[in-house]
């Protein structure tokens, strides 16, 4: 080896979109400039845009629009999270609502099923349980909180 050269199994560079320096390794050939990370997550929000403009109909760039109007949070329980915000629309008209998290669009409207009736009578159930006017105040012993939380930890 000659001075001045470093082994090409030492050498780093920088990735030309996010900047960090990365060893060799991290890229696809000897001259490749984007390094593998950004070469998947540019794939992976390539094939979103894609899919979410054929299913959806959204335009490039609205989903981008609706998640910045939403603050990155799901309209619903404005949760942000780590993975990706599902697309939600009316099962009735195709109408796009909004974006929600997956716990939200799978279960919350799923049970509800998109009804707006139940969700309110689900919030009033909240506020003013009837089980406090019916028969008072009565609390819950610590081994039905712990039985429930044990069924959860065996799923």
């Amino acid at each position: 080896m000659t001075s001045g050269t470093t082994s090409s199994a030492t050498s780093s560079r920088p990735c030309s979109k996010c900047g960090k320096r990365r060893q060799a390794k991290f890229f696809s050939g000897p001259r490749g400039k984007i390094c593998t990370t950004c070469s998947k997550k540019s794939r992976s929000d390539a094939t979103h845009r894609r899919r979410v403009g054929k299913t959806y109909g959204l335009l490039p760039g609205e989903y981008d629009t609706l998640f910045s109007y939403q603050a990155g949070a799901c309209a619903i329980c404005e949760g942000t999270r780590r993975q990706r915000l599902s697309v939600d629309h009316d099962h009735r008209d195709s109408v796009v609502r909004g974006l929600l998290c997956r716990l939200c669009n799978s279960r919350l409207l799923t049970a509800a099923r998109d009804n707006p009736d139940i969700l309110r009578r689900a919030a009033d159930y909240l506020e003013n349980p009837p089980a406090i006017t019916a028969i008072g105040r009565r609390y819950a012993s610590e081994e039905a909180n712990n039985n429930s939380r044990q069924r959860r930890k065996r799923r």
